[in-house]
């Protein structure tokens, strides 16, 4: 498991934050935090940064209004842009999730409280986890489809994870496995590195 660590000082201006974190090599983002003040400061903050900032696509979940799979697909569906009512398979959220009716530069899908769900059905949580990384990988990496013109579909997909400090252990082996990547040049499993990010401010030396 490669886990590529990054501190965030939330006294720190939000651009700041997001020169960080835009600039982080792995694809996704887990972010631990044990004060729940402190979490709550940096991602709404970040949330509206992100949306104020143009060519971002950002989709808020809320995460303790997601206690299974079906309750996680109606927030996908009215959090990203798309112009139909979705069923409950796993097909159909991969495909939101691909979400091929837009392309902006750039998309961030924020899990706000995502160890809720996993501690009321692990199942459901590891299909949901296990479908953002992958769309978010094939997305970013240009291998999801091909455009009516030849180009190939590319948009900088990025899944933000929130969970509570003592969550974090529990989570670790979804982070260290191979996960089955639906390029459409060849389908192939892949360790996908991940982003973990800490918080700090004036009162901390963490």
């Amino acid at each position: 498991m490669h886990l590529n660590e990054i501190k965030v000082n939330i006294d720190q201006p939000v651009f700041e934050w997001h020169r960080l974190l835009e600039a982080a090599s792995a694809n996704d983002f887990i972010v631990i935090e044990k004060d729940r003040d402190k979490m709550i400061w940096f991602i709404t903050n970040y949330t509206q940064f992100l949306i104020r900032s143009g060519n971002v696509e950002v989709a808020t979940l809320y995460g303790r209004l997601i206690p299974d799979y079906k309750s996680f697909v109606y927030q996908a569906n009215l959090a990203l842009p798309v112009g139909y009512e979705l069923g409950t398979n796993p097909h159909a959220l991969f495909d939101l999730l691909l979400n091929f009716e837009t392309e902006p530069e750039n998309r961030f899908i924020i899990w706000n409280d995502a160890g809720y769900l996993y501690h009321l059905n692990e199942e459901d949580f590891r299909d949901i986890f296990e479908q953002l990384i992958v769309s978010a990988y094939c997305n970013r990496n240009g291998i999801s489809t091909i455009k009516a013109d030849g180009t190939r579909y590319r948009v900088n997909q990025r899944n933000i994870f929130i969970f509570n400090e003592d969550e974090f252990d529990t989570i670790k082996p979804l982070l260290d496995r191979e996960y089955y990547i639906t390029s459409i040049d060849k389908p192939f499993n892949k360790r996908i590195d991940f982003n973990l990010v800490r918080l700090a401010d004036g009162s901390t030396n963490q």
